[in-house]
């Protein structure tokens, strides 16, 4: 992935912190836009960072792995866990309830 611009932090719910974003350019011509959003949970003694992706067009699974690669030697390794949705991503209640509360979105059935 090559980054391509920078965007200003944004709100999200349940984020204590949300840095600047970042655009990014992928092999496949595609190009995101994702957040870094930060939570520390002073009860766990944990702090919770997701990245929040917008696509400007549907996602490759090429297209995924090579934004996770990146996200995974941004963090030093894989996420505890991925979900996805249609649409504003920080409007997404269940992805926003695991930043905020640190409880985990419940597992979908595949169709």
């Amino acid at each position: 992935m090559r980054i391509v611009g920078s965007l200003p932090p944004r709100e999200v719910e349940g984020a204590e912190q949300v840095l600047g974003g970042v655009v990014g350019e992928l092999a496949s011509g595609n190009v995101c836009r994702f957040w870094p959003a930060m939570t520390y949970d002073r009860d766990a003694d944990q702090t919770r960072i997701a990245f929040f992706v917008e696509w400007y067009q549907s996602p490759t699974p090429d297209d995924q792995r090579e934004l996770t690669a990146y996200t995974d030697n941004l963090m030093g390794g894989p996420p505890a866990l991925a979900t996805e949705c249609k649409g504003d991503p920080t409007a997404s209640q269940e992805n926003v309830e695991w930043l905020r509360s640190g409880t985990p979105p419940k597992p979908r059935r595949s169709n």
